[in-house]
């Protein structure tokens, strides 16, 4: 384990002892994007075990220049396995500037919703003007977002499968103009970092592992 994100494990394990059964606490590693979460607290809420891969957002982090002074995300959205919002937020661990891991946390606010979503009804049968407060849905909804997949297999099957499904096709039925935005989608996003995601990808496609490295080269000429 990279020294400096092992450093962060006795935060980690405070944060483990103070949270609720209904939210996750995640360290990851980023010296193995493919198995890069080393440390894993209520694992059952995203659906994830330890040794899952860097997410779809960390990957993204990754690639961009986050801010020097930037030390954590604000409240965001991001989805379980099995496509439950969740409430999150993500603290960056630094190595020489260096982003080399995450500390996450992440809250399943269904019960939240569910209670929410009762008092909208009863407040639905008061009179006029009994509610007097609005309510700030919403407040927290921003550009950010993130898959929690439990493997490299899933992450790219979901992407290669919502880029498909956006263009009303099948991945097999994508163009090769579509086959090379989506490539490019997945090398901005990075994607390819992970350790096998050339090869799911050209599984999802239904072309050849040559091909989707074709559509590599291509993209990285620009």
């Amino acid at each position: 384990m990279n020294k400096t994100v092992e450093g962060y494990l006795p935060f980690f394990n405070f944060l483990s002892t103070i949270v609720g059964g209904n939210t996750e606490v995640v360290l990851h590693d980023f010296t193995d994007l493919s198995h890069s979460i080393v440390a894993l607290h209520n694992g059952h809420v995203s659906g994830r075990k330890l040794g899952a891969p860097a997410t779809d957002f960390a990957l993204k982090m990754i690639s961009s220049d986050i801010p020097a002074d930037q030390d954590h995300t604000d409240i965001y959205q991001s989805h379980s396995t099995s496509g439950r919002p969740l409430r999150s937020s993500t603290l960056f661990i630094r190595e020489d500037g260096k982003l080399v891991g995450m500390l996450c946390v992440n809250t399943d606010t269904s019960i939240i919703v569910k209670l929410q979503s009762l008092v909208d009804t009863i407040v639905e049968t008061l009179p006029p003007g009994t509610n007097d407060n609005q309510g700030e849905q919403g407040r927290h909804a921003g550009a950010i977002g993130e898959n929690l997949t439990a493997s490299v297999d899933d992450l790219v099957e979901k992407t290669v499968s919502e880029f498909a499904t956006a263009r009303d096709k099948t991945a097999s039925e994508l163009s090769p103009n579509e086959r090379l935005e989506l490539v490019k989608m997945l090398q901005d996003d990075g994607v390819f970092l992970l350790k096998g995601a050339v090869t799911v990808v050209a599984q999802s496609l239904e072309i050849s592992e040559p091909s989707v490295y074709r559509y590599l080269q291509k993209v990285r000429r620009g």
